[in-house]
């Protein structure tokens, strides 16, 4: 028989290319340029999909596990009953339904019904597992959740997710559980956003003493007036890493619950809360007085025409309110806050000159400068206090920013002396 140069095989003639008996369903052949190569899984490829229709159409419990396959879509393709069958998620598992409506996943286990320890997405059914804790996650430093349209018609209990870097969970809500969601260790970023806890907890969300650099309540709602948290937050920003700030934006509460979010509190450094129902919105300002009379020295050069200098507080003021600020008794306020903002600064002041008829200038100053756009002109007497002269300006402030009170005599050298001061910080949103 002559023989043929592969080369000039015709196709029915063809070989499989090496390896092909033994490479895994869906992989190729993908060369490495340097006259090789090993079957993988091509870039951007789709995963594997598994339509689900019965019990049968997951693997095969093992001892009432069903563990599922890494990369493969698992398609709920009406209601499933697993009994009491629990499940381990693999590495970007994903179970997807076709809409509540259609798709439903019934367990009738007493135990965890998802452990995982990698990355998974649980999209669009409903569970319903009355007795069963629903998740059961211990993770490292790169694990997942992605939960969308995804809701619990019942459970004894939502679960923990322990060391778990990030949990998305958009849109939901648990419609009936005894104990709510729980978050332990060191975990990196959490969000839900539209998630509804109806009815039956204790706890909603409890964040224990877990840590993170991202966490947000968006849109949330708590509705069940019985409970004794809605939510738990750690004392004095405890759940949030150095220079990160958590959020409650836009949520509603139940205000018959014993506590709305345990340890809230207003003026919070690292919690922002917004515009929610029955809980009170972060607050960053502030007030203090002087109404002790203090004299600000005015000499040639120092606090005359041209040289503003600085309002001499002593040790005179008085802080009446400092929700994200400091307030010094020499009349420093000094910004705390890790948001930078705009606020308003205004203060009014009263006093009289040391003799004879005198014109000052009043400004706010930031930083040891003067804010231009704060300027205010008061004539002041020896013999009387009159009506107070008004600073304003507003003003941003960044972390450890401070403000303070100038003035310039126009008119000489006469010293200025106080009567009464009083400035506030508010906010502008």
């Amino acid at each position: 028989m002559a023989n043929v140069e592969h080369s000039n095989l015709t196709d029915p003639s063809l070989h499989e290319p090496k390896g092909a008996s033994t490479a895994s369903a869906g992989t190729a052949y993908i060369a490495d340029g340097l006259g090789s190569g090993s079957w993988s899984t091509p870039s951007g490829a789709r995963q594997t999909e598994v339509r689900v229709q019965s019990l049968s159409d997951f693997p095969t419990p093992s001892a009432g596990v069903i563990t599922l396959v890494s990369d493969t879509v698992y398609i709920l393709d009406g209601d499933i009953s697993v009994g009491t069958n629990r499940f381990v998620l693999s590495s970007n598992t994903i179970i997807r339904g076709l809409g509540g409506i259609v798709s439903t996943l019934t367990s009738t286990s007493s135990g965890n019904i998802f452990t995982a320890t990698a990355s998974f997405t649980l999209d669009d059914f409903i569970l319903v597992a009355t007795s069963g804790t629903v998740f059961a996650c211990t993770g490292g430093t790169t694990e997942s959740a992605y939960l969308y349209n995804f809701t619990i018609a019942s459970a004894s209990s939502v679960g923990t997710f322990t060391g778990w870097y990030s949990l998305f969970w958009d849109r939901g809500a648990v419609a009936s559980a005894t104990t709510g969601l729980t978050m332990a260790g060191t975990c990196s970023i959490f969000i839900l956003d539209l998630v509804e806890f109806i009815a039956g907890y204790t706890t909603g969300v409890d964040l224990g003493s877990s840590t993170f650099n991202t966490c947000t309540f968006n849109r949330c709602g708590f509705g069940n007036a019985s409970a004794t948290n809605h939510i738990i937050i750690a004392a004095s920003s405890g759940n949030l890493n150095a220079g990160k700030e958590g959020r409650i934006l836009g949520c509603n509460f139940d205000s018959g619950a014993t506590n709305i979010v345990t340890n809230s509190d207003v003026g919070d450094l690292q919690w922002e809360s917004l515009h929610n129902l029955n809980l009170s919105n972060t607050t960053r300002n502030a007030q203090g007085y002087m109404h002790t009379t203090t004299t600000t020295t005015i000499s040639g050069g120092d606090g005359d025409s041209g040289n503003p200098k600085i309002v001499n507080g002593g040790t005179n003021w008085v802080t009446a309110h400092d929700d994200q600020f400091t307030i010094t008794t020499g009349g420093r306020f000094t910004y705390d806050g890790i948001t930078t903002a705009e606020f308003l600064i205004s203060c009014a002041l009263s006093g009289t000159t040391a003799s004879g008829t005198q014109t000052i200038n009043h400004y706010l100053a930031k930083n040891g400068t003067t804010i231009t756009a704060s300027k205010t002109q008061k004539e002041y007497t020896s013999t009387a206090v009159g009506s107070p002269a008004p600073c304003s300006a507003i003003v941003t402030l960044t972390n450890g920013d401070y403000v303070e009170l100038y003035l310039e005599n126009i008119t000489g050298t006469n010293n200025w002396d106080s009567y009464i001061l009083n400035m506030t910080i508010s906010e502008v949103i």
